[in-house]
């Protein structure tokens, strides 16, 4: 049972934790077991965003519009390197028959830093809409993150096709970590979501320990509700270069209020107990807004293709599922399923019952109908299934049968 801190007790809790850290070894004091995940080895998280700015990433996401955007920059958060200090960023787009790369950066890294890398396109255009792939590979790791070019709303992907221009290397460097003139009086944050339900979380404050400092010591607690309380996610690292950095991954349905609908905000806070103060920083992530169509699939008790006969019954299983490699997701609102004519023969509406049904239960749906084939009939015979997750986003998919 992960240990709850209760809003009321908040400020004193914060402290009574900070002082905890300092007390990790003595023997007297049990730490609460934490929620996330530390991230651990080369490559401790991969982000995708808009711009890089003042040494870090700014405006995270992994959903690209097609007509305002012209770059996407990708950033590396490492740790240690065991001596290494060269950094592969490959940049590749997902087709039918899998990833093709486009083109690779090499780029010179130390330990405990961040680096970026960047695509573009020259000239007038537009991003090719798409699915696609940046991975990052130092020191024998690889660590990879999804993102995707859509239409914006009130668009069709046909509308770019003739805008589209391919992807080159954009700018690439080492981020530089400067360090304040007064150290541990702000924090960094650099949160994304790495799936449906798992956020990145990383939180790094320039707290050097020195003889006179005294003991320097962090945590980092989290929720998606705060009339529920807090849980801790898991305690700050201090690095030889006196960066006190909080690596973790972290499930967001573990948390009190925890959902991971878009839209809904994740508040975090980190305490920290340097030269014999306890100081609170607070901040709060949003998750992304969904902007992927359902996808569909059909089961048919016939081939597809066949040739069937009018009375023949054909038993079709239809799945939606939204896409959970990108972020938060909406709940599936409906399926149907129409005939060759565009008449809807069979439609299901679904109804979210909690927050909590999105965490992973109401995003796929799978709906069963019994068709017979209309008396009278001839020719191709096209069925056509539906879902509907976000309003204008629908994902589509059809069988066709010969009859007679």
């Amino acid at each position: 049972m992960f240990r709850r801190l209760r809003a009321a007790r908040w400020r004193a809790l914060a402290l009574a934790g900070a002082v905890a850290l300092v007390c990790a070894g003595c023997g007297t004091t049990n730490s609460p077991k934490p929620l996330g995940q530390p991230a651990r080895g080369p490559i401790l998280s991969l982000v995708t965003s808009l711009k890089v700015a003042g040494g870090a990433p700014r405006g995270l996401t992994q959903y690209f519009p097609a007509g305002p955007t012209r770059s996407v920059y990708a950033t590396a958060f490492l740790g240690d390197l065991h001596g290494a200090n060269r950094l592969v960023m490959t940049w590749s787009r997902q087709t039918a028959t899998g990833l093709h790369v486009l083109f690779s950066q090499e780029l010179p890294v130390t330990s405990d830093s961040a680096a970026y890398s960047s695509a573009t396109i020259e000239g007038k255009g537009t991003l090719p809409v798409g699915t696609y792939q940046v991975s990052a590979s130092v020191a024998g790791t690889t660590s990879a993150a999804y993102w995707t070019v859509y239409a914006p709303d009130g668009t069709k992907t046909a509308d770019f096709a003739h805008t589209a221009r391919p992807l080159r290397p954009g700018s690439s460097d080492e981020l530089p970590q400067p360090a304040p003139k007064v150290p541990c009086v702000t924090v960094q944050s650099s949160t994304s979501m790495a799936s449906l339900t798992d956020v990145r979380m990383i939180v790094t404050a320039y707290c050097p320990e020195t003889s006179t400092s005294g003991p320097t010591r962090g945590i980092v607690l989290a929720t998606m509700d705060r009339n529920a309380g807090q849980y801790l996610v898991g305690q700050m690292k201090l690095a030889p270069t006196g960066l006190l950095t909080g690596s973790f991954n972290l499930n967001v349905c573990d948390l009190p209020g925890g959902a991971s609908e878009p839209g809904t905000p994740l508040y975090f806070a980190s305490i920290i107990y340097y030269r014999g103060n306890s100081k609170n920083f607070s901040g709060t992530y949003v998750l992304p807004a969904a902007h992927l169509a359902p996808v569909v699939t059909i089961r048919s008790s016939v081939p597809a293709n066949s040739r069937v006969q009018p009375g023949q019954k054909i038993v079709l299983h239809v799945t939606g599922a939204e896409p959970t490699a990108f972020g938060a997701e909406m709940a599936l609102h409906s399926i149907y399923l129409s005939d060759s004519s565009g008449k809807i023969i069979k439609i299901r509406r679904f109804i979210a019952h909690s927050h909590r049904d999105n965490c992973g239960r109401a995003l796929h749906k799978t709906i069963s109908y019994t068709y017979v084939v209309p008396s009278g009939a001839h020719g191709p015979l096209k069925l056509t299934a539906t879902a509907v997750g976000l309003t204008d986003h629908l994902g589509h998919t059809s069988i066709s049968f010969q009859v007679g």
